[in-house]
């Protein structure tokens, strides 16, 4: 077989646990998206069509305008069996609220169907029922092969007399074995459970949203008294980070070394002209946010990631941590050792967890379209990232009569 080399033999490909969205294909008409899609743009798919949030989570908090979906991101928690969505909100006059508090909102949203529900904990049902008689089966064929075993190399009866004493059939240690009682025509008295609510609140316990909230009484299902903005609209696909590390070939990784020092040395030799400069240059007001970014770790860190996977516009990580763009705003801080986001108004006794962030790769794809003057750019969004924080309960205030509940939860963008 003649020698070759390939490509793909000098990339080691790592993953991590960490699920990122790539842009697919347009949201058409004739194809429209469900609330099992994830998506950019586009229009919200809310979990009813008679049920939708209150009008002051989709209205920016800074001009009172309405705000355009930016994601829209399928996100069932694993174990629970209702649907769950969360929507990202931007508002669209970016040249006025751009690094404004309310212009940019996250909604998640519950939809607890009992008939949807109760099918699919049918078939979880029946799932975990084949799954324990096949686990069954293949005890029962292991047990038989060993007895077959057993009577293939043992007799009845041993005639060594100098057999081992403990290995007699009667064990004197052994504790004799109690019949099963026979059955009677006399009834047990049946155990009658308290089902009162008095006694169902003393054994199981509740959150604090639950035990001062009201009653559990379906609301009235609302609409929304106008149409929102819209950006175009793109499917997203999921797929699983992988991280690629290309390796040098062996003629250039002996030359690694020299090369680096080369580099220090060149570095060293440059930054002592600049140090015996009698003057320097004037520094450049506007380049000085951009110098900084670049000697930011987090920013470091950040472009390194992503040039793994650039395209990448969006990255899933429920109980995760975010990938920050920078570390000098206010931010950052936050997601130090440990996340210190606010707790939920909602359910103040719990916590929030990070879940999801939106990358910069989004402005590019929901942007490029329309934009059709240098204006229409400059006046773009101008965010590094969007992050996302959830209820670590997964918790619901109130639903409505079909079933549905929103709540705003909380976010962090990281501007430009």
């Amino acid at each position: 077989m003649a020698d070759y080399s390939s490509d793909e033999e000098s990339i080691l490909e790592n993953t991590s646990e960490v699920f990122l969205g790539f842009v697919d294909v347009p949201i058409e008409k004739d194809d429209p998206p469900t609330i099992e899609d994830t998506f950019i743009g586009g229009e919200p798919i809310w979990l009813h069509p008679e049920s939708t949030p209150s009008e002051s989570m989709v209205t920016c908090d800074n001009c009172n305008k309405k705000m355009a979906l930016l994601l829209q991101a399928f996100a069932p928690v694993d174990g629970q069996l209702y649907d769950r969505v969360l929507y990202l909100f931007g508002c669209k006059s970016t040249a006025v609220c751009t690094k404004k508090k309310g212009s940019i909102k996250c909604i998640r949203g519950i939809l607890k169907d009992p008939i949807k529900m109760n099918q699919l904990k049918q078939e979880q049902e029946e799932a975990a029922r084949k799954q324990l008689d096949e686990k069954l089966r293949l005890e029962d064929k292991k047990k038989m092969k060993i007895e077959l075993t057993k009577d293939l190399f043992s007799s009845g009866k041993s005639d060594n007399p100098f057999g081992n004493p403990f290995g007699a059939s009667e064990n004197p240690f052994a504790v004799e074995k109690k019949k099963a009682p026979e059955p009677s025509n006399k009834q047990e008295p049946k155990e009658v459970s308290d089902t009162s609510p008095g006694a169902q609140s003393a054994s199981i316990p509740v959150s604090y949203a639950e035990a001062v909230g009201p009653a559990e009484q379906p609301s009235a299902p609302r609409k929304l008294d106008e149409k929102l903005p819209s950006y175009p609209g793109y499917f997203v696909y999921v797929d699983q980070e992988k991280f690629k590390k290309v390796t040098l070939e062996p003629e250039l990784e002996k030359y690694k070394d020299i090369i680096e020092q080369a580099e220090r040395e060149s570095g060293e030799s440059s930054s002592g002209r600049r140090n015996s400069t009698s003057s320097e240059p004037p520094t450049d007001p506007d380049s000085a946010p951009v110098t900084n970014r670049l000697n930011d770790k987090y920013f470091e860190a950040f472009t390194n990631t992503v040039s793994h996977n650039p395209g990448q516009v969006l990255r899933y990580s429920l109980g995760g941590r975010p990938l920050l763009y920078c570390g000098s705003d206010e931010i950052a801080p936050k997601f130090s050792s440990t996340i210190t986001v606010p707790n939920p108004g909602y359910n103040p006794s719990s916590t929030r967890r990070f879940e999801l962030q939106l990358m910069p790769k989004a402005i590019y794809d929901l942007e490029t379209v329309g934009q059709d003057t240098v204006a229409d750019i400059l006046n773009g969004m101008s965010w590094g990232t969007i992050i996302v924080c959830t209820d670590e309960e997964d918790y619901m205030p109130e639903f409505d009569r079909n079933h549905v509940g929103y709540v705003e939860e909380w976010v962090g963008v990281q501007w430009e």
